[in-house]
């Protein structure tokens, strides 16, 4: 049987690769939702297994905040988990009710494969005419760093702003090249993320719902 593996494409998009050098793209079947806002913040939550207990309880609660202030900003809110696989759980939204729906839904297991969860990202912002923002919030570090940058690279070179927060266990060398800007890297002890996701979503600025032309 033919091996075949998972790898990045030279536009930065994960394919299929056999050994025969033949490569397949992946479409995960999203459509790019119809927001009717000038703004679209996701959430890219990290629920390997070093999140389970406190970790994981304080970035459900997090996320809730996040998105209570986000979506009185203007913002549409979407939310993404990732761990050895990234599974969108709510399209970019207003609707606070349907971000509550399904951060239960944020249980901690797996690894750390962050690429998935940038790529279905990548597929739901790039090219948009709006104003778009990407919050990380991890533990740890992911387990393919070097694609990560290279697919963050790509989205940041189409507009996409990058933020990001960490435990004091995150990788900070890979944080601060990820992220848009040094001050968009925000460090928090292991039972204070929920605090950081509300300082980060006091930083989306208002006026990112201007539009972008």
């Amino acid at each position: 049987m033919e091996k075949k593996i998972l790898s990045l494409n030279a536009e930065g998009k994960i394919v299929i690769k056999s050994q025969g050098g033949r490569e397949q793209s992946i479409s995960y079947g999203f459509a790019i939702p119809h927001t009717g806002s000038g703004a679209i913040v996701f959430l890219l939550i990290d629920t390997s297994g070093s999140m389970f207990g406190e970790r994981i309880a304080q970035a459900k609660q997090g996320v809730l905040d996040f998105a209570r202030t986000a979506i009185q900003k203007g913002y549409c809110v979407g939310l993404i988990k990732f761990d050895s696989y990234a599974t969108l759980l709510c399209e970019p939204t207003a609707n606070f009710s349907r971000i509550l729906a399904k951060v239960e839904e944020l249980v901690a297991d797996g690894g750390t494969l962050l690429v998935p969860a940038l790529t279905i990202t990548s597929q739901k912002l790039l090219g948009l005419r709006l104003r778009r923002v990407i919050v990380v919030a991890t533990d740890g570090g992911p387990s393919d760093p070097l694609d990560c940058l290279k697919m963050a690279e790509r989205l940041k070179r189409d507009g996409v702003e990058i933020l990001a927060i960490g435990t004091e266990g995150a990788n900070w060398e890979f944080l601060s090249k990820l992220v848009s800007r040094k001050d968009l890297n925000l460090k928090v002890e292991g039972n204070q993320f929920r605090k950081g996701m509300d300082i980060l979503a006091r930083k989306l600025p208002t006026h990112l719902l201007e539009d972008k032309t």
